[in-house]
């Protein structure tokens, strides 16, 4: 999306352990949307073991605009959980007793990005940690926002289990090093839940990254629209009180 003359130089605050100083001029040239579109039509959740009900995104209109009294307005409400389309994951979605959305900084949602060029790991691939070496491995600082494309949701359709089969998924090994370079969110472009054969557990790279803090940001898409693999990432979660998960408007500045 083009952005008018006027808006792309404006001035920003950020902590000073974020950047090198507590103001800092932030011009761009363009905004990328890199949010699913949440549609009833073509988006669906699998409903794996241990859910109590099957909850599907859905609207329904509860007062129409020619509704008797209802001073012309037209108002819909919307039934799904925090992890439908692009959508930010605390700690406690993994870890009992970890953080909630509402406890988390702002700060971790605006700031610094690197774009993981990954399409070789299409389709169905490991993602190694050599992989993310020679990706970004000379670029990445401590507290980058990393974001892995494969460009994969591009063509999302739904969740299908072709589209799970098709996705690549991070090795263990590739954990670690997203871990240790000191990454504190972690986006994907692909289906976030597959490990590689002989995991530990279930969703085990998920559930580590949460374990040391690391928000993790499912159903990303676009990121072959990032012109640049550093970024200003914008993904602001809503204020929801004592929530594991919040969904988000990502976008990237560029």
């Amino acid at each position: 999306m083009r952005v008018p003359a006027a808006l792309k130089l404006c001035y920003i605050l950020i902590p000073a352990t974020s950047f090198s100083a507590n103001t800092m001029p932030l011009t761009f040239d363009d905004i990328v949307d890199i949010s699913l579109e949440l549609d009833p039509r073509n988006f669906a959740m699998r409903t794996p073991a241990g859910f109590t009900k099957d909850l599907q995104f859905a609207m329904e209109v509860l007062k129409e605009h020619d509704a008797p009294g209802g001073a012309g307005q037209i108002v819909r409400g919307v039934h799904m959980r925090l992890h439908a389309g692009s959508h930010v994951d605390a700690p406690e979605h993994n870890v009992r007793g970890g953080s909630q959305i509402h406890q988390l900084p702002l700060t971790l949602f605006i700031g610094d990005a690197i774009v993981a060029d990954l399409r070789d790991s299409m389709p169905g691939k490991p993602i190694t940690e050599i992989d993310l070496e020679r990706a970004i491995g000379s670029d990445i600082r401590h507290g980058d926002r990393v974001l892995l494309r494969t460009d994969h949701n591009n063509s999302y359709d739904g969740g299908s289990d072709s589209w799970m089969k098709a996705s690549p998924h991070l090795t263990i090994g590739a954990t670690k090093w997203l871990i240790e370079k000191g990454a504190v969110v972690v986006g994907y472009d692909f289906y976030h839940g597959n490990d590689e054969p002989g995991a530990p557990r279930v969703f085990h790279n998920s559930r580590t990254l949460s374990e040391h803090g690391i928000i993790t940001m499912p159903y990303l898409k676009n990121l072959d629209r990032i012109t640049r693999q550093r970024a200003i990432l914008i993904a602001l979660p809503l204020n929801i009180i004592g929530a594991e998960a919040a969904p988000v408007r990502a976008v990237v500045l560029i």
